[in-house]
């Protein structure tokens, strides 16, 4: 009882720090019940702080009703609970993104959409996590700086029928200016991938700004327009000032087997 006490005042102290974060970067504007609108899948309790799988579905995709143009993530106690903001462009088939966060304790997890109309919406859940963002880096930091940049692409398979997302992983060893270096035992300077935009041909799929909540290594799965002609190309930038740039041609899928972060492809 004790226990299940505590947690509900926890829920209660996030809500009221979402009051906060809400005027910060909505103000009054109306933000109405999502569902119908969009989905948000995360664990519950999170096997690994620093790698939490989740998905943001758009679900008027296909529908007569006015489309999503953005979408925001807030991961309310992260030390920048705005994680990550989408625009949505003419080349992407649906608003619906999928990611591996950090979260660095208990907290509510929220997904907000704006549509075309200019309504906005939310759902939200609530995921038991915590050290995500002081979790210690994992790989001999100089060789991942060495990685930096390195991109690759795929569709995956998402489910037992013929429903396919693109991939983007890109190789950044996205520090948070939180975790110490295993072997210097110094905390390391802030370094993440703060943007990334892909296009197809000149059409925008979307455009994307983010902190480093997003784990190391980011990985985006996304919905392309597969009419809209043209190859596929990434802009990705850092808050250090690097920008990398890569380009494919049309992606084919690839064979279903299973990866190690449970994606079936």
């Amino acid at each position: 009882m004790h226990t299940a006490n505590a947690d509900v005042q926890r829920r209660d102290q996030d809500e009221a720090a979402w009051k906060q974060l809400r005027a910060e970067h909505f103000g009054e504007r109306t933000i109405a019940d999502g569902q119908g609108v969009l989905a948000l899948d995360a664990p519950y309790r999170a096997e690994d702080p620093a790698v939490v799988p989740i998905t943001i579905t758009d679900e008027r995709a296909g529908t007569d009703q006015p489309p999503i143009r953005k979408l925001w993530l807030v991961i309310d106690n992260n030390p920048v609970p705005m994680s990550a903001e989408f625009e949505f462009g003419p080349a992407a088939r649906s608003a619906t993104i999928a990611m591996r966060v950090r979260v660095n304790s208990y907290t509510y997890m929220r997904a907000l959409a704006e549509t075309a109309d200019g309504q906005l919406y939310m759902v939200k859940r609530y995921v038991k996590a915590s050290g995500g963002c002081s979790a210690p880096i994992g790989r001999d930091l100089d060789a991942a700086r060495e990685d930096m940049g390195q991109m690759r692409l795929r569709r995956v398979r998402v489910d037992d029928g013929d429903a396919m997302r693109t991939q983007l992983m890109i190789r950044h060893p996205n520090i948070t200016g939180l975790q110490m270096d295993q072997l210097t035992r110094l905390v390391e300077p802030a370094h993440f991938v703060d943007a990334i935009t892909i296009r197809k041909g000149d059409a925008l799929v979307f455009d994307s700004r983010m902190t480093f909540s997003l784990s190391a290594n980011p990985s985006l799965q996304f919905n392309v327009d597969d009419t809209t002609e043209g190859e596929l190309k990434a802009h990705v930038h850092d808050n250090k000032g690097n920008e990398f740039e890569q380009a494919w041609p049309a992606v084919a899928p690839a064979p279903r087997t299973t990866t190690d972060d449970g994606t079936t492809s």
